[in-house]
């Protein structure tokens, strides 16, 4: 049963890997598997790390209730995403702000003209630290609820490289992109179920 909530967690914690590989995608920036694996590596640090500290501040919590705050903090960041994300489409609804993704992506397809069509290593360790980041705050909510460090950390591992690679790969084409409020919503949805399904 820990699978799947380590399997729930490594979804949601890597949605935003996806969305960065199809930004670089649609700047026509390549993203190797080997630099796909570097960045994720990366992230995988900061993920372990809040996992770890997760499961250290569980110590210090009555037996009775760490899986009730770990379940309440998992539910509480994915409820914050989801408000967040319904927040910035009211907003730019009121201000009567359009967004073209033709647009987006025509601009970005100018510009990425005059780049180098590479990431560097740099690029993709700056990447990994600012996604690893992002992921403090679900690691110690799951930590707490009892996940599992080595199943979660590879798990999280093989999707935060898939997302990213498979992200890059699609930015390519022609396929619409996902938006950051559409992550936010879905990272959000998962993490409430997964605060849910662990609850019970």
């Amino acid at each position: 049963m820990h699978l799947i909530s380590s399997l729930l967690f490594a979804i949601s914690a890597n949605i935003d890997s996806f969305i960065v590989g199809l930004s670089y995608g649609i700047k026509k920036s390549n993203i190797s598997l080997l630099k796909s694996t570097i960045i994720s590596l990366v992230t995988l640090i900061g993920t372990v790390t809040a996992i770890l500290l997760g499961a250290e501040i569980s110590r210090f919590l009555p037996a009775s209730s760490s899986q009730a705050i770990g379940c309440a903090l998992l539910i509480g960041l994915g409820l914050y995403y989801i408000i967040k994300s319904l927040y910035t489409y009211l907003s730019m609804k009121f201000k009567k702000v359009e967004v073209k993704a033709s647009e987006f992506t025509s601009d970005s397809k100018d510009n990425s003209q005059a780049e180098d069509s590479l990431l560097t290593i740099k690029e993709g360790l700056f990447l990994g630290l600012t996604l690893s980041i992002n992921n403090i705050g679900m690691g110690i909510g799951a930590s707490i609820t009892g996940l599992k460090l080595l199943p979660t950390a590879l798990l999280s591992l093989i999707i935060s490289v898939t997302f990213l690679y498979a992200g890059n790969v699609i930015g390519k084409t022609k396929v619409p992109p996902i938006s950051d409020r559409t992550a936010d919503v879905l990272s959000g949805l998962i993490l409430v179920g997964l605060g849910i399904y662990e609850l019970f």
